[in-house]
């Protein structure tokens, strides 16, 4: 965090009360995102406890002493995230941060992720408030959540910007506001910008070749693509359409054909006119899974189909009449979503009774009826064969649509970029896992809320800018690290994650010992293990941050 600057880009940004004493809001940020990284909590109420007992090695490493009780005390948090709230001081700092990162690393940036999360706490919902209910990512639609917009640079993963917003709100209307920032930010054009079929709106796909810039999206299957995507697949199945093999590396991925259109939407009262290439694919591990998931429907149903009938006996329901049982045969169909893959073969049973009528025992001249019950049976559930063919050959399949021309980016490059999602999965469980742990928020005011969201992506940026370097550098060097994995010393990786180094470097105790004899005090700093100096070297930063805590080390 020192090399990044990330307390100056801080203190220029937010800035600081003219009365403020004591270490700035940029040193307190870098406080507070290492006892997070190092403790795996975000709690304010723990932090000052934590300052305290690691004082002498604070202090020295940020070379300013700390006042007791007071330098991260729970006041000073909370003041610091209200100042992390506000969003025009954010913007500034978001967009210092990205040009204070490139500045210290050498970043490779191909393009921009975009997408969305939702964190989820046991918090009450007010009118107008953050915390709201919504379509939950976490499966949690009982709580209330706040959503979080965020932009990532390729292939590292990089955040770049993201927008903290309440948790009811669509996904749609957020990406051109944040494309719009991260315009700013990076501050050219002609970059690729890449997400899910929640950024194929019209308005959205039109901003983007408005400004010149680039976009590879999947359609939603609504509204017209629905109507079309029967067509479209029908193309290809029938043959009529000569299908291109996507290979990633040595890896059949799939296939499928692309056809140019032209689109027009209006932004500002002007027209916005371009080609748009639709690639009409079918992806085999996804045809695959699919026609697992049918397949496991289907013998679902049957075996509901199966006990609508039972043998007649104490509380075994019986189909009087021929509507009823074709109703419940339908509601199975459905609600196993195998509507028209499975027909039934029924008969009608008929059972007659003589019964005496009246009460009382019977007799010779006693009056006599015929009672006969009636019950239809299912005999036999046979699959529609020729509908469950028809189906499987819609399974697998997608639609992509750019605005790139296929010398920019071909089809199965196109096929495959997209197919690069976990970038921003790999990012949401890293902020949603230890060390950062975003949910629950154990804070209650929206400034706060928003504050604490906006400081666990500073966490998150330092994370996945140590993962980034490590990477590369064992990449350039052609070496590999051993060490990280419990019991299993002489396993090595060149794709380390920083939770794992983080993890080792804890477990290697590098120990500060006082040593005091008569009035003499000395410090003993146990030696910096070999795995850490090869971490450090490959993050290109100096033993010197250990070395410093100690006036020697003999």
């Amino acid at each position: 965090m020192t090399k990044l600057g990330l307390s100056e880009v801080i203190d220029r940004t937010l800035g600081e009360h003219w009365l403020h004493e004591g270490i700035s809001n940029g040193w307190l940020t870098i406080l507070w995102v290492a006892y997070i990284l190092s403790e795996g909590d975000h709690r304010k109420s723990s932090v000052q406890e934590w300052v305290e007992r690691h004082g002498l090695t604070l202090s020295r490493l940020l070379e300013q002493p700390l006042r007791k009780d007071v330098e991260a005390n729970d006041d000073r948090l909370s003041i610091l995230l209200t100042h992390l709230s506000d969003d025009t001081k954010w913007a500034r700092l978001e967009r210092a941060l990205w040009a204070a990162t490139v500045a210290a690393y050498e970043l490779v940036e191909t393009g921009v992720r975009l997408d969305s999360t939702t964190v989820s706490g046991y918090h009450t919902r007010h009118e107008d408030g953050l915390m709201q209910l919504g379509h939950s990512k976490d499966h949690r639609p009982d709580l209330a959540q706040v959503k979080l917009m965020a932009a990532a640079a390729e292939p590292t993963g990089q955040w770049i910007a993201c927008d903290v917003v309440s948790g009811e709100q669509a996904d749609d209307p957020l990406y051109t506001p944040l494309i719009q920032r991260v315009r700013e930010i990076i501050g050219r054009r002609g970059v690729l910008y890449t997400g899910d079929c929640k950024m194929a709106a019209l308005a959205t796909r039109a901003e983007l070749v408005q400004q010149g810039d680039s976009y590879v999206t999947s359609l939603p299957m609504t509204g017209a693509v629905s109507q079309q995507f029967d067509t479209w697949v029908a193309v290809a199945v029938s043959g009529d359409r000569v299908a291109t093999l996507i290979w990633q590396e040595k890896t059949l991925l799939g296939a499928g054909y692309e056809f140019v259109r032209s689109m027009t939407s209006v932004i500002d009262d002007r027209p916005v006119t371009w080609n748009e290439r639709v690639l009409v694919f079918r992806s085999l591990t996804l045809a695959q899974n699919q026609a697992a998931a049918l397949e496991e429907r289907l013998q679902k149903a049957i075996a509901d189909i199966e006990k609508l009938t039972p043998a007649p006996g104490r509380g075994k329901r019986q189909h009087t009449t021929e509507d009823s049982l074709v109703t419940a045969f339908q509601q199975a169909l459905s609600r196993h979503k195998v509507e028209g893959l499975l027909t039934i073969t029924y008969q009608k049973e008929e059972e007659s009774n003589v019964q005496w009528v009246g009460r009382g025992r019977g007799g010779p001249n006693r009056e006599t009826k015929t009672v006969t019950k009636v019950r239809y049976v299912i005999t036999d559930v046979q699959r529609n064969q020729q509908a469950i063919r028809a189906q499987q050959d819609l399974l697998g399949w997608r639609i992509l649509v750019t605005n790139l021309a296929e010398e920019q980016m071909s089809f199965s490059q196109t096929v495959c970029h997209y197919r690069n999602a976990p970038i921003m999965e790999n990012t949401f469980h890293l902020l949603k896992g230890r060390p950062l742990g975003i949910s629950p928020l154990y804070v209650r005011n929206d400034d706060q809320i928003r504050g604490l969201t906006r400081l666990l992506t500073l966490a998150l940026r330092i994370l996945t800018l140590i993962q980034a370097q490590i990477r590369q550098s064992l990449q350039r060097t052609g070496e590999t690290l051993h060490g990280l994995y419990d019991g299993q010393p002489k396993r090595t990786t060149n794709q380390p994650t920083t939770s794992r180094l983080l993890k080792a470097v804890a477990h290697q105790e590098v120990t500060l010992t006082k040593v005091v004899v008569g009035q003499q005090v000395q410090w003993h700093l146990t030696p910096v293990p070999d795995l850490i100096l090869n971490i450090l070297r490959h993050l290109g930063l100096s033993p010197a941050a250990y070395m410093k805590l100690v006036d020697n080390s003999g």
